[in-house]
């Protein structure tokens, strides 16, 4: 049954699930949590001592995540264009490199399959659906 009858119908397909649209919050969010936020979450105290992100880079909210930090001010995801994509050109540096992220022993290098889910997200557009994140 082609998807506009589906839908018409209100068979309960899922165009995003049928595009094959990456989902952030479910996909893209738990790798940022897991080698990223570390260093780039909103600014907070730890152990009596004001925590700010490295670089300026909060990745944290979908505003900051579009807007970058420091070194690449004018964006650290560009929608469409994962080449132009600061975030995922850091992440595919070899981890020798003084830019590759995460750097050595502050969180754990993004999988290559993960790099792609990133690429692919990048692609469609970086949308993040309902996700605002900290403000």
């Amino acid at each position: 049954m082609p998807l506009v009858v589906a839908a018409a119908l209100g068979c309960g397909v899922s165009l995003s699930a049928q595009d094959g649209a990456v989902d952030f919050e479910k996909q893209i969010l738990p790798v940022l949590k897991e080698s990223c936020f570390k260093c780039h979450e909103k600014e907070k105290e730890e152990n009596g001592r004001i925590k700010k992100p490295k670089g300026g880079l909060r990745l944290d909210s979908a505003a900051a995540i579009m807007k970058g930090g420091k070194e690449y001010p004018d964006g650290n995801v560009v929608a469409g264009k994962p080449d132009d994509s600061w975030l995922l050109k850091t992440m595919s540096l070899p981890e020798s490199d003084e830019m590759a992220m995460p750097p050595e022993g502050k969180g754990d290098r993004v999988s290559a399959a993960n790099q792609a889910l990133i690429k692919k997200w990048i692609e469609g557009g970086a949308k993040f659906g309902s996700w605002k994140g900290v403000e």
